[in-house]
């Protein structure tokens, strides 16, 4: 049968690295097209899921998982040649795939349960599948792990309360002292994380909303100020929330805007940060970066973590699926092999009969039908298609099954 295909996974987390560590991490666009280039090159199935709290690396092939994961391993020190490889997990297999629906799942998420790294594993699988490098037994996995973290949230209260990185953001701010109510807040950014913090900002009641985005359109809801222009935003701003993909503002212009030393809140969710540690460390500033929102508690923890049971049943469901198409999948692999083998030994054998036919009247036959000698053609074909299995046969071990092959092959009791 078909060699089953290895699936091997390299992983770096908020739990095992720090953001500092992760910040050297963060794998922009480009990066991800040179390491699908280099897997197209060596044939390799590709998909990497980088996000501000990890880098998720997974591949397949028929090599043994060591070569893979030293594969990968090596396009990593590519990409990040000063950043440490250490922090890097590996699994393999059923871990490999597990991980993966745990992932989309929100069950790995600093915030449990959150809801953002859905999408992203989605646009993850949308971009491997866009380079030709999400092969068969990837578009399986990640096809499974999607499914699987829609159907958890639907089933279960996994997604129930604070279940998002800007909902967790916002709660953290308002336990912060002067809150968010009636205070004067500016978002950094216009991205999907940015578009979020707009939506629930509204439920904690502040005095307003400015949004600094380069690309943003005016909005009812709130004022939308140029990059160039922050420098008459900051005076008056009381909680700043950064997620955009540079730095928001550096610590001169956050020293000249805030020198009046009032309380101010800064939750910076930007990785690579969007803010300097020194702008922490100015009069009555509190500064935040993404891995302080793991410790934000509300209302809905409880039963989200309530559900993580049965959210890890629904997981080894899903992984039962996986493994039965992973295995069809390996069967129809099988049936393509055989049927490309028959093609060429068909075509060799008209090369061959027909070279030797005197009659050259069928000379651009492509059958039997107008051969000459089309029992010569006939035998040879079949003597040619069954060479090998026979010789496999005369030769097989004791324990093979002689009836599972006399049901494969049709044969009655009597052949």
């Amino acid at each position: 049968m078909t060699p089953e295909a290895t699936i091997v996974r390299l992983g770096l987390d908020g739990d095992a690295a720090p953001v500092g560590d992760r910040e050297a991490w963060a794998l922009d666009a480009d990066d991800t097209l040179a390491l699908y280039a280099a897997a197209r090159r060596d044939g390799l199935g590709a998909c990497l899921v980088s996000t501000c709290f990890r880098v998720e690396l997974l591949l397949a092939d028929h090599r043994p998982a060591p070569e893979l994961l030293a594969w990968g391993r090596a396009r990593l020190a590519e990409a990040r040649p000063a950043a440490p490889l250490g922090a890097f997990a590996e699994s393999q297999g059923d871990d490999a795939l597990r991980h993966l629906v745990r992932v989309a799942a929100g069950l790995e998420s600093a915030v449990l349960g959150e809801a953002q790294i859905l999408g992203q594993v989605r646009r993850a699988r949308a971009e491997a599948e866009a380079a030709g490098v999400l092969s068969p037994p990837l578009r399986a996995a990640f096809g499974a792990a999607v499914r699987a973290g829609q159907w958890i949230r639907r089933m279960t209260d996994l997604g129930r309360g604070a279940a998002s990185t800007a909902t967790a953001a916002v709660r953290l701010a308002q336990a912060e002292r002067g809150g968010v109510r009636r205070r004067n807040v500016v978002v950094f950014g216009g991205g999907q994380i940015g578009r979020l913090l707009l939506k629930v900002l509204p439920s904690a009641r502040p005095a307003s909303v400015t949004l600094v985005s380069a690309h943003a359109p005016e909005h009812a809801g709130f004022r939308v100020v140029r990059p160039a222009h922050i420098a008459s935003v900051l005076p008056d701003a009381d909680v700043v929330f950064t997620a955009t993909d540079g730095t928001a503002f550096d610590v001169d212009a956050a020293r000249a805007g805030w020198a009046d030393g009032r309380a101010r809140t800064v939750v910076d969710l930007g990785l690579p940060r969007n803010v300097e540690a020194e702008v922490g460390a100015l009069p009555g500033v509190a500064l935040y970066d993404i891995d302080a929102l793991g410790a934000v508690v509300d209302a809905g923890l409880r039963a989200r973590e309530a559900a993580v049971p049965q959210a890890e049943a629904l997981v080894e469901e899903t992984l039962d699926a996986l493994r039965t198409e992973l295995d069809s999948l390996r069967r129809e692999a099988l049936v393509a092999d055989v049927r490309r083998r028959a093609e060429r030994v068909r075509r060799e054998t008209l090369d061959y009969v027909c070279g030797k036919c005197s009659d050259r009247t069928c000379e651009s036959t492509t059958g039997p039908a107008r051969c000459s000698d089309p029992d010569l053609l006939t035998r040879t074909l079949t003597t040619r298609l069954f060479h090998d299995l026979s010789a496999g046969l005369r030769d097989r071990p004791s324990s093979l099954d002689e009836s599972a092959l006399r049901r494969l092959f049709a044969l009655d009791a009597d052949d």
